[in-house]
């Protein structure tokens, strides 16, 4: 058994007395408000480093517009914080889009988590939800059920979209005054927004051996390899082994 702070088990006692009905395609409205319910502890960190993003790459030299646009149809927090000193520095399209997509990489482990959830849906819509897909939602949907469910899920990607989107709008428009996250410990709603999701996936001993084994085995290969191929690396190497040995019940 897991205990929760009380406050976590306030506010899942919230998500789930809200509603019963049916939204489209027989998902439920009280769970997608139950999803959206389950995010919002992580609401402010996201519009926190959303408007962190929005401030930076204004200040690289990007217009408002495409700022906006980025946020809007790529919606990859991570990739996007990436892209931005790429682009300004003239870095070649094909490097930005590599690049982006290497960061990317972990977003084919949760849509394999994810499918099964979703094999009644259209490949048109199918094609929709893939572009929500992120790390805050994936994590408040996992755990909150396995497989986690559809409803769930989408509610969460609506609060992270708009709490993202929303960031990045303020940050745009206040640009010169983030210049120098740091100074106000504004850089570290990035990692904190991380941190906060792994701490809510270490239930079982296999999540343990996972999250120790990958921070390990990053460290490890780090010594070796340049750039951000470790994490890439042992991340999946890890998540495979403890996926193919591991038992999920085992909460020793």
């Amino acid at each position: 058994m897991v205990l929760q702070p009380a406050a976590a088990q306030g506010r899942d006692r919230l998500a789930r007395k809200l509603g019963g009905d049916r939204l489209t395609d027989g998902l439920s409205r009280g769970r997608f408000r139950e999803g959206v319910v389950l995010s919002l502890a992580l609401v402010p960190s996201v519009f926190v480093y959303a408007t962190v993003f929005g401030g930076l790459a204004v200040q690289a030299g990007l217009h408002v517009v495409e700022v906006l646009a980025m946020s809007v149809l790529v919606f990859a927090g991570a990739s996007q914080f990436v892209a931005v000193p790429m682009i300004a520095a003239g870095a070649s399209p094909l490097s930005v889009i590599l690049t982006t997509y290497v960061v990317n990489m972990r977003h084919y482990l949760m849509a394999a988590t994810l499918a099964p959830s979703f094999g009644a849906f259209s490949r048109r819509r199918l094609a929709l939800i893939a572009h929500v897909v992120n790390d805050e939602s994936f994590a408040v949907a996992v755990s909150r059920s396995r497989p986690p469910d559809a409803a769930v899920f989408l509610g969460s990607a609506a609060a992270i979209f708009v709490a993202f989107v929303g960031g990045v709008t303020v940050g745009t428009l206040i640009g010169g005054l983030v210049a120098e996250p740091e100074r106000y410990g504004l850089d570290f709603a990035f990692p904190a927004v991380f941190l906060a999701l792994v701490a809510t996936q270490l239930r079982h001993r296999r999540d343990w051996l996972v999250g120790v084994g990958s921070a390990l085995a990053a460290l490890a290969i780090a010594v070796r390899l340049p750039g951000n191929w470790h994490i890439i690396i042992a991340g999946l190497t890890v998540s495979g082994a403890g996926a193919l040995f591991g038992d999920p019940e085992d909460t020793a």
